[in-house]
């Protein structure tokens, strides 16, 4: 009836995704109706939420706890939301990186602890990503401190906001040569790219919510 073979069911219950089944004389699983509607809401919690917080959803609902499911929800969209920002940020970074710079900030230069706060980062991030080569800090001569420029503090921005979303090293390096040369389409059709695909997640997400809504109603 679902699609799925002997194992996958098993395995769906094992985990907690569906309620104990009761065993006949035989020892064989009898599964009722309540176990075909839970995989059924299973199956579409997972494509909204993801296998793990499918599951703790699940579980949550079959030991009657209201409050962890709805909790577990809010977490949810909550971190969808997150990425959207995020990703949204990161193609607001980009154009900022190309805007010339007011004669103010070209004479800005902050240590590491400042230009990590302005980041939203650690200064333990900003180090490693000085490491693998996506900053150049330069020393202040007197003590050996790093110092960012304003060119430093946007690319730093732009890492830190581009590590956010989950892109790699080799990405971001891309990403910096195509600003430094005024040629950034590639990131923003990426990051437009991903925009899309949380739209999609987030659709699927709005459905997940609605047939746990349905299912504890019913």
């Amino acid at each position: 009836m679902a699609g799925l073979g002997v194992t996958q069911i098993r395995t769906y219950e094992k985990v907690g995704f569906l309620p104990p089944a009761e065993r006949g004389p035989n020892g064989y699983r009898r599964y009722t109706d309540e176990h075909v509607d839970a995989l059924r809401v299973a199956r579409i919690v997972i494509a909204g939420y993801g296998w793990q917080p499918a599951l703790d959803v699940m579980r949550a609902i079959h030991a009657g706890d209201r409050t962890a499911v709805l909790d577990l929800v809010n977490a949810a969209h909550a971190t969808l939301d997150h990425q959207r920002v995020r990703t949204q940020a990161a193609l607001d970074a980009i154009e900022s990186a190309l805007r010339p710079t007011t004669s103010h900030l070209r004479t800005r230069r902050l240590r590491i602890t400042e230009a990590a706060a302005m980041a939203g980062v650690r200064p333990s991030a900003v180090r490693f990503w000085e490491q693998q080569g996506l900053l150049q800090p330069e020393r202040e001569a007197s003590t050996a401190y790093r110092i960012y420029s304003p060119e430093q503090l946007r690319r730093l921005t732009v890492v830190a906001l581009l590590r956010d979303v989950g892109q790699r090293f080799d990405v971001i390096r891309d990403v910096l040569d195509e600003l430094s040369q005024g040629r950034p389409d590639q990131v923003r059709r990426a990051l437009h790219e991903r925009l899309d695909i949380l739209e999609d997640r987030t659709w699927r997400c709005i459905e997940a919510t609605a047939t746990i809504h349905r299912y504890l109603t019913n």
